[in-house]
């Protein structure tokens, strides 16, 4: 591995003066600029890399940031560990990742986190806080959340703002012209958080304008699967003729029960998910979805590492509305449709 004392030799400079120059204080000892810059030129061409443990004893920081994920199989927060890389890459952080173990309601790696001088911890997925939290906090580590959560003011948070995405789902739905509405999803904490703001959304249209059936499934096997045929046990007068899936993954297993029924998207039923994951512009017929702001969620979760909470709340994104193939237009009449 590539030594300052390395540089130091190959260059003829002292060692010293080789820390200085790579670490911003050449300046203080009256160096020569030349100097500095074939120093760090030096330093680039033999990819250098400096030692984090060295730099953590000479009291420097650490720059490292912990990551809890909540589910390293969830296609969503596969995608934001790719963008918090890529961030961390550029602003030269390097990130400690572990899982998040529901048994035990705490990361599964939590004392290793503990072990290391993080620069701050940064939680992926909702409804993770605890009293896990608390030896971090103790600590004066930030901690931000991107996901939904209640209490631990002290944590930053950053969400996609469910109700917007809801809101554009609804009103493209009502204007392709339905009116009988199905909401599948789990008993997860972000599923029934989308249901109440479904069914408020619903509410405020007034009394008769919607009607609106929802079926809530235990979040074990495939609930979008065994949730979509549960709807389509019902009589054609309650039968949605369009569903709204609390999330893309319900939303794929609603297709494949669709599919097992003998019936096909969106001719017979128009069917929407939520977050846009990989794959489902793929899927026959591709699906009509909103997407989370990935990038920019990932950005502000950086941005509040600096910040001290402010008390006002979580920051919410709004996501966009992405029209595909799985929601047609009401079609009246058994034969054709609903």
């Amino acid at each position: 591995m590539v030594t300052q004392k390395y540089i130091a030799r190959k260059l003829g400079v002292s060692p010293s003066l080789v820390s200085r120059a790579l670490n911003g204080t050449a300046d203080r000892i009256g160096a020569a600029e030349a100097t500095v810059r074939k120093i760090r030129a030096t330093a680039r061409q033999l990819g250098y890399m400096p030692n984090a443990a060295a730099r953590m004893l000479r009291g420097a920081k650490s720059q490292t940031i912990g990551v809890v994920i909540r589910d390293f199989d969830d296609p969503f927060l596969g995608r934001m560990i790719g963008e918090l890389q890529e961030l961390a890459r550029r602003h030269s952080y390097a990130l400690l990742l572990t899982g998040f173990d529901p048994e035990t309601g705490r990361p599964g790696d939590r004392d290793s986190l503990l072990r290391f001088r993080l620069e701050a911890l940064i939680v992926c997925g909702s409804d993770l806080c605890g009293d896990w939290l608390n030896a971090f906090l103790a600590k004066d580590i930030p901690v931000v959340q991107i996901g939904s959560d209640v209490g631990f003011p002290a944590v930053r948070r950053v969400e996609t703002d469910d109700a917007c995405g809801l809101e554009l789902l609804l009103d493209y739905i009502l204007a392709a012209g339905h009116r009988r509405l199905g909401f599948i999803g789990s008993d997860s904490g972000p599923h029934r958080r989308r249901r109440i703001i479904l069914e408020q959304l619903v509410r405020q249209r007034g009394p008769t304008a919607v009607q609106l059936t929802a079926v809530t499934i235990p979040a074990v096997g495939n609930p979008g699967l065994r949730a979509m045929a549960e709807l389509l046990t019902l009589d054609y007068s309650r039968r949605p003729s369009a569903v709204l899936a609390a999330d893309d993954a319900m939303a794929i297993g609603a297709l494949r029960a669709v599919h097992d029924a003998g019936m096909t998207v969106p001719h017979d039923l128009s069917l929407t998910g939520i977050d846009d994951i990989p794959g489902v512009a793929l899927t026959i017929p591709a699906l009509t979805t909103v997407r989370a702001p990935i990038g920019a969620l990932v950005r502000a979760a950086f941005a509040m590492i600096e910040e001290e909470p402010s008390g006002c709340g979580p920051l919410r994104l709004k996501p966009e509305l992405v029209v595909r193939e799985s929601c047609g237009r009401f079609r009246s009449g058994t034969d054709d449709g609903f």
